[in-house]
């Protein structure tokens, strides 16, 4: 990923537009998927705003999913496999699986930009954005994001685009293949619609009380329900200036980007599955408080079409998962800190460079700091590969 991150970076060094530090931050912000940019969209040329979709496109999937298809089978496959955080498989075998993965995406990505060309944007337009939305980057090619469209159409298809990216793509495959049980009763998917219900009634019922669109229900309801899709997938696209919200609102999009996505999809995050499993887990405990001394509290939760029975030794890696992931967003966010003096600004910098959102302050930019920058990167490639690859690089002996 470091060394893509560099070749991703060339086009944008060679052009003059970037510097050394800030070519590898654009580039490993794109195939991260992670969406923070520092080339102004109204200024960006057709072949770089074509190349930063790419690289966001291609980072989605990941890299070692199409190596997969091209290398002889061998007993590392796994490795490979889990090195990009990825926990399940479609199928026992590795290969198979990943052929599988490549031909759902391209799928998904013909479908988008069929239906963005369906609500009127031209060819190039719908490349470059079901690119971003597919593999939820939020990379633009306006200043304005989706919000210069002005068009319902195009925000509703960009929902379907990112809520498609952020789903588990192995659930995805089983509602294809006519499996609808597998979808609609898994955890993981009513642990999603459960989030965006509760957020963006929050957050909608908040603008309504401060009357920040005045008292006009559809349009609140329309902008609250698109910048909580954006940011649970991981997208960072805008429908309107989310400066202007209030900071109640503001806290609830950073605990929605803390959720994420699906395990097997574009999305950042702690991801869905382990979110419902960490509430699971505080609810079995409390049930344990209450039941008789030598009673057995039997775990199971429903995924991929099974009754999953869990023991506390398969819970145990997905706690300490959720710890990693949040210190090293406060050891970050402190850091970002000591250089922006905001503890706003550092909180909501390190919460979406670490969930690859690519949405926050106008801190980051050209003149930031080289250090605040670096820590960016590094939170970036941790978020999108997952954190364990960086921890088994530390402390491997």
């Amino acid at each position: 990923w470091g060394v893509a991150a560099l070749l991703a970076g060339l086009p944008y060094y060679f052009s003059g537009t970037l510097g050394v530090i800030d070519s590898f931050f654009h580039a490993m912000s794109g195939i991260t998927t992670t969406g923070f940019s520092f080339i102004p969209a109204s200024r960006t040329p057709y072949s770089l705003a074509l190349w930063q979709a790419l690289t966001q496109w291609l980072g989605g999937l990941g890299f070692i999913i199409f190596i997969l298809v091209l290398v002889p089978t061998t007993g590392k496959l796994n490795q490979l496999y889990t090195a990009e955080g990825r926990t399940e498989q479609m199928t026992p075998n590795i290969r198979h699986t990943s052929i599988i993965f490549i031909k759902l995406y391209l799928l998904i990505s013909a479908i988008g930009v069929a239906l963005y060309i369906m609500v009127g944007l031209d060819l190039f337009d719908s490349l470059c954005y079901m690119m971003a939305a597919i593999a939820t980057g939020g990379f633009s090619i306006y200043p304005d994001s989706v919000g210069g469209f002005s068009s319902l159409p195009v925000q509703i298809v960009t929902i379907i685009q990112m809520l498609l990216g952020s789903t588990n793509f192995i659930l995805i495959y089983r509602l294809i293949k006519g499996n609808f049980k597998a979808f609609y009763k898994d955890s993981e998917t009513k642990t999603m619609f459960a989030l965006i219900a509760t957020a963006t009634i929050l957050i909608t019922l908040s603008h309504l009380s401060s009357h920040t669109y005045g008292s006009d229900v559809f349009i609140t309801l329309r902008h609250a329900l698109f910048q909580v899709i954006s940011v649970m997938s991981s997208t960072g696209f805008t429908s309107t200036d989310i400066n202007m919200w209030s900071p109640f609102c503001y806290h609830i999009l950073i605990i929605v980007m803390f959720c994420g996505g699906g395990i097997c999809s574009t999305a950042g995050g702690i991801k869905l599955y382990n979110i419902y499993l960490l509430l699971k887990s505080v609810w079995w405990e409390g049930q344990t408080i209450f039941l008789p001394k030598n009673s057995v509290n039997v775990k199971k939760v429903q995924h991929d079409g099974r009754n999953i029975e869990l023991s506390y030794t398969e819970i145990r890696p997905i706690i300490m998962y959720i710890i990693a992931y949040l210190l090293i967003f406060v050891v970050s966010a402190t850091i970002i800190l000591v250089f922006c003096n905001d503890i706003q600004v550092a909180y909501a910098l390190s919460a979406s460079a670490i969930g690859n959102i690519g949405v926050g302050p106008e801190y980051i930019n050209v003149g930031a700091p080289a250090v605040v920058k670096l820590v960016m990167i590094l939170e970036f490639w941790i978020g999108r590969i997952g954190v364990w690859p960086i921890l088994l690089v530390v402390v491997y002996e």
